[in-house]
């Protein structure tokens, strides 16, 4: 109903054309109206509880309502006004404050002088209308600044008594400033913060237990939790890197006394795990480098008994292409030891005449030439002298030896032909006509050749074998031309 009156009074509005002196008018009514309340109501957003309801009340007054239509419309128009201020700005501002927990006295108040405002109102009395709205208002506004001084003192005192770890001071204070500003995000956060302060009590206790038990690993933990809660504390802060700092020196040295001690006891891979760890903790200390540097002199040395050990492995098992190759994976290890450089040599070479010697059996019937009989011979000297060390060696000098002997020592070889073919050997000499004649050559490749006059020459390759006593070929040109 109110709120038609307002739509509709402020449509008349616009429609007068004095609205300035009526509003003049209005003005001086509504000044001499506030000026005569402020005389006769009482206004305390706190009463004391001793007071009674008729204390607060203003003093009942006798108000002459206006005769003219003008002052009437004026006077109703400023109420509609001031309602219409009330109702949209303070109003609802007031709903946010839970007044009946804060001070029924006020509540009441402030319920009866917002119906009398309605009540007259609505009999026509505009001049007790406006009277009333005008003592609504300013209850209203005192009670805001009231309600926004006890909010910020509530505020301070719960913040203060949370600083202390006082949980029922503090919490008794948050539900007095909830009581104001139930949605201000400030005091719902300081509330969950309130909430906390048992846990926090019982960590700050455990850190102290903590740390008079020298117990850092306990302690920083428990810090850790604290800060979860509480991450603004600064000396928890400090105090957590201080045992971070120091529980990492502590693990540091554990992983590098770690690694000493696997080097020791030549475990590769429990040092270089050991080394990681410490690496993860600091990547930069000297430390960190030394023990790199005695790892990898350990995994040297184990490479070099392991190539030494495989080296005398296989110079036993008389296999001296491997003892070579592991002698100089040694020699990697220890460059400048003469001792293995001396043996590798002595390796290298036995497998050298070896593989001269392997190369000269392969094709035997070479040795009857001279230079390559002398150079056979040199490398079966020099087998003998390895002898005792590579039975194998002395086994293929002796083979060598014999085949050179055996190469060189002529065959008897019986020519047979039909005594009209001439008989020669290439390179060799002549036979000459004959039905059957012996001859001496080598072992070796030759090619027999017969002639005769008007006959096709004949070539016949032959290979005397080794180690034969004698060896019959015949040749006879017998295809005519």
């Amino acid at each position: 109903m109110i709120n038609e009156e307002i739509r509709r009074a402020k449509q008349a509005k616009q429609q007068r054309l004095l609205i300035g002196v009526i509003i003049v008018l209005s003005l001086i009514l509504v000044t001499g109206l506030v000026l005569f309340s402020l005389n006769n109501v009482r206004f305390n957003s706190t009463p004391s509880t001793e007071e009674t309801p008729s204390e607060t009340q203003t003093a009942p007054q006798k108000i002459e309502e206006p005769k003219n239509e003008e002052d009437i419309a004026a006077l109703r128009q400023a109420y509609l006004d001031a309602f219409s201020l009330y109702e949209n700005t303070l109003k609802p501002q007031l709903e946010k404050i839970d007044i009946d927990s804060w001070d029924k006295t006020l509540a009441e108040t402030i319920k009866n002088q917002e119906k009398t405002a309605v009540d007259t109102f609505g009999t026509g009395q505009y001049a007790k209308a406006k009277q009333a709205i005008d003592t609504l208002t300013q209850t209203a506004e005192k009670t805001l600044a009231d309600s926004e001084a006890a909010f910020e003192k509530a505020m301070q005192e719960a913040q203060k008594a949370y600083d202390n770890y006082d949980y029922q001071t503090a919490r008794l204070a948050i539900d007095n400033a909830l009581i104001h500003k139930a949605d201000s995000a400030d005091a719902q956060a300081l509330a969950k913060k309130i909430e906390n302060i048992p846990q926090i009590v019982e960590l700050n206790e455990a850190i102290r237990v903590a740390k008079n038990e020298n117990n850092p690993n306990k302690e920083l933990s428990l810090i850790e939790e604290l800060l979860k809660i509480e991450p603004d504390r600064e000396e928890m802060k400090q105090r957590a890197q201080v045992l971070r700092t120091q529980l990492a020196e502590s693990r540091f040295n554990q992983a590098i006394s770690q690694a000493y001690q696997a080097i020791e006891q030549q475990q590769v891979e429990k040092a270089r795990q050991a080394l990681s760890q410490a690496e993860k903790i600091y990547p930069s200390r000297p430390e960190n480098k030394e023990v790199r540097a005695a790892l990898a002199q350990l995994e040297s040395q184990l490479r070099f008994n392991q190539h030494i050990a495989a080296a005398d492995k296989a110079q036993k098992a008389d296999n001296w292409e491997v003892t070579k190759q592991e002698l100089s994976a040694a020699l990697k290890e220890r460059p400048a030891n003469k001792d293995l450089i001396d043996r590798l040599n002595q390796a290298k070479r036995i497998v050298e005449i070896a593989q001269n010697i392997e190369g000269l059996l392969q094709n035997p019937y070479r040795l009857s030439n001279p230079a390559i009989k002398a150079s056979a011979d040199i490398n079966v000297i020099q087998a003998e002298s390895f002898s005792q060390m590579s039975p194998s060696l002395a086994q293929s000098a002796q083979l060598l030896k014999s085949t050179i002997n055996a190469v060189n020592t002529p065959v008897n070889v019986n020519v047979i032909s039909d005594g009209k073919t001439f008989v020669s050997v290439r390179g060799v000499g002549k036979v000459g006509e004959t039905t059957g004649k012996t001859i001496q050559l080598k072992p070796g490749t030759y090619s027999f050749e017969g002639k005769r006059e008007g006959y096709r020459s004949k070539l016949i390759e032959v290979q005397i074998p080794l180690n034969r006593s004698d060896y019959q070929v015949t040749v006879i040109a017998d295809e005519r031309i």
